[in-house]
């Protein structure tokens, strides 16, 4: 079984780079004979860090609008969790949601 999964990030080259990266290093986006393979959509997050929150961006009490890019890659079902976190080990935000879609081949 796969999955497709998705995850939020600053659209930021460096950040989406470091993310694809150990997502693949922990088998998320083979397609036969290629590698690495992700779809990057590019668009606008909106939010206000309320008390106690130490946002990347912005300011508490604020609301913030940033650029931001949303990843999308497959991967096999029996690498999820490595590939969790492998991306949060590397994503500059204080949570980071990954949202996962089983596959299903007809």
């Amino acid at each position: 079984m796969n999955y497709k999964f998705f995850v939020f990030c600053p659209d930021d080259e460096g950040v989406i780079t470091k993310i694809i990266n150990v997502a693949s290093k922990n088998g998320a986006g083979n397609y036969g004979n290629y590698s690495q393979v992700a779809h990057i959509t590019h668009g606008e997050g909106n939010w206000k860090a309320e008390q106690g929150a130490k946002p990347f961006e912005g300011v508490v009490g604020k609301i913030t609008r940033s650029s931001t890019a949303r990843i999308e890659m497959m991967c096999p079902a029996e690498k999820a969790k490595s590939i969790v976190k492998a991306i949060k080990s590397v994503h500059p935000w204080e949570r980071v949601d990954i949202e996962f879609i089983k596959i299903e081949q007809l």
